[in-house]
């Protein structure tokens, strides 16, 4: 982890002298960038209002007018990429190259302003909130103590790891959770929190697993719905205590450079006083900048453990609070739809599992490059592979997607693509997740229908033709989510 230097030299600050030079406004980078209209936004983003800057040149810019001067107009673009978080660049224009500006309502503005304001570029605002949150010493099965735990509404976190680990990944399900319930509404009042179980240590895993007669399984996290818990193993425990260690380093070089600056106000005046504090203000900017770059590390390293976690949290927040398992005769008395088809459950969940969660929206604007790349190379006969039958795929287990040996796993790597391929396929072309029609397909289903004809009956054709229209899409899909000619 980057450090500022251990030993803070004031002297050697105090006799430093930095020159900075400052742009105001932005029209040298302006002037350097590629006038390039924005696109359109992909199936699966969210539609954010935006005002449009039209330059006479013909050159288009989204996003919101900031200011209007006599003779310029200060506008912050927004530019929103699949697969990537927002980016805004705020600009100056001169009038005399402006052709038109299409302008929003007040209310229509008021949303856009929301969602900009909720933006964390920096990770300042994810630091906060993981400041914020409220552990407490917990045990973990088996032991006493040895753990951390954070509560919301919506699940429990149990963490054996450090304090850095436990609060950023409450914090980072906090926000995949407010997501989901953004995404998919809650229909269950009063659902029991789920609770994760996060082991920093393989064998705290292989215990867990033990526990629930699972001591085989290689997969690296699982859902348990009888008890409404996820386990999850992840070997951070160092890298998590090397963060903390560094931001506990930075924290006090920064309480340094605060106390020293207090002291030279009371020394000097005037230029002087500009000149060092001039020097402080370029330390506290490198003990920053060591800070984010550790962050980017850590989110490196972490980002597979977040993706198991967003996976297995979509499982549970269905089951607990939108899709709850019911029994044949709760779906025919109109007690609900009863739950996901296994299939479903663990494509959407593998749609998830990539998703870029900011603003509170869970933005799933783009295929997994790794997963496409390889369903095509499957759909074409590449490495001997191919996705399940459709038929066979409909009626699917849950044991189709748990493996304890080899030969089982590749079962199961077979069934999770095949379940990923078709989900996407339903959500972003036929757009029939959370529909009347989907809603119907469900009370058939778990009221004891055929799952064949169910299908058949959501997708309004027969399994042969849709089977292909299936593939078809899929050779054609890019890595943007858009369709190739």
């Amino acid at each position: 982890m980057e450090q500022a230097a251990t030993n803070l030299s004031m002297e050697s600050i105090m006799r430093t002298g930095i020159a900075t030079g400052i742009i105001t406004g932005c029209w040298m980078l302006l002037a350097t960038l590629p006038l390039l209209a924005q696109p359109d936004p992909p199936a699966g983003l969210s539609h954010w209002p935006m005002e449009e800057l039209i330059l006479k040149n013909g050159a288009k810019f989204k996003g919101l007018l900031l200011n209007e001067l006599p003779d310029v107009v200060e506008f912050q673009s927004v530019y929103r990429r699949p697969g990537r978080p927002t980016v805004t660049l705020t600009s100056f224009f001169s009038k005399n190259e402006i052709a038109e500006i299409k302008r929003l309502s007040a209310d229509e503005r008021a949303i856009l302003h929301e969602k900009l304001a909720e933006l964390d570029p920096s990770g300042e605002g994810e630091r906060k909130r993981m400041e914020s949150l409220e552990l407490v010493a917990a045990d973990w099965p088996g032991q006493r103590g040895g753990a951390r735990q954070y509560e919301s509404d919506h699940f429990i976190l149990i963490c054996t790891g450090s304090e850095e680990l436990t609060r950023r990944s409450a914090v980072r399900l906090e926000q995949i959770y407010t997501a989901f319930s953004r995404f998919l509404p809650p229909t269950v009042q009063n659902a029991s929190p789920t609770v994760f179980l996060l082991a920093t240590q393989p064998h705290e895993y292989r215990a867990l697993l033990r526990s629930i007669g699972g001591e085989q399984l290689l997969n690296p996290a699982v859902y348990d719905p009888l008890r409404n818990r996820i386990y999850c193993g992840s070997d951070l425990e160092k890298l998590g205590s090397d963060l903390q260690s560094a931001r506990l380093h930075n924290a006090q070089q920064l309480a340094d450079l605060d106390r020293y600056e207090e002291n030279i106000k009371r020394l000097y005046k005037g230029e002087e006083l500009v000149r060092h504090r001039r020097a402080i203000a370029a330390e506290r900017k490198r003990v920053y900048l060591a800070d984010v770059a550790n962050g980017r590390k850590f989110d490196e390293a972490t980002s597979r453990l977040f993706a198991l976690l967003y996976h297995e949290a979509f499982h549970a927040y269905v089951a607990a609070f939108v899709y709850p398992a019911l029994k044949p005769a709760e779906v025919q008395a109109g007690k609900g739809p009863g739950e996901l088809p296994r299939w479903l459950n663990e494509g959407l969940a593998q749609i998830f599992e990539t998703a870029v969660v900011e603003a509170g929206e869970l933005r799933v604007d783009h295929p997994d490059p790794d997963r496409l790349d390889r369903v095509k190379n499957w759909l074409k006969g590449n490495n001997g592979q191919k996705l399940l039958p459709l038929k066979d795929l409909l009626t699917t287990g849950q044991e189709a997607f748990l493996a304890s040996h080899a030969d089982q796993k590749a079962a199961s790597d077979r069934a999770y693509l095949s379940s990923w391929a078709l989900a996407y396929y339903l959500m972003f072309d036929r757009r029939l997740i959370g529909t009347e029609p989907f809603h119907k397909y469900l009370i058939t289903l778990n009221s004891g229908g055929n799952p064949r004809e169910a299908f058949a009956g959501l997708v309004q054709t027969d399994l042969a033709t849709f089977e292909k229209q299936w593939h078809d899409y899929l050779l054609r899909l890019r890595t943007n989510g858009t369709l190739a000619k």
